[in-house]
């Protein structure tokens, strides 16, 4: 499960290691950390483990991954991104 390859995310915008459901995430400090995400329309989940099983991150939300395109088609951030990013931060760190 932890034998990884490379594709490309829901929203095409960009890629991501994954194998067997579960993703391969970088941290803070270059720590791996693998888990698994999922959306459906209006909510979603992430839940990650340190290889050593020290750090754990769970977390659900609404409205994520459901950003507007712009006329490109690229899909446009949204607040709740920036706070799940610095979310991320701490709570992987």
């Amino acid at each position: 499960m932890r034998r990884t390859g490379r594709v490309r995310a829901l929203d095409g915008s960009k890629t991501l290691d994954c194998g067997l459901g579960l993703t391969r995430i970088e941290g803070p400090g270059g720590r791996v950390y693998r888990g698994h995400e999922g959306t459906v329309r209006g909510a979603g989940t992430t839940s990650l483990t340190s290889a050593d099983g020290r750090r754990q991150m769970t977390f659900a939300v609404n409205l994520m991954r459901w950003n507007k395109p712009d006329a490109s088609g690229k899909p446009q951030p949204r607040a709740i991104d920036g706070a799940l990013a610095a979310l991320h931060q701490p709570a992987l760190g």
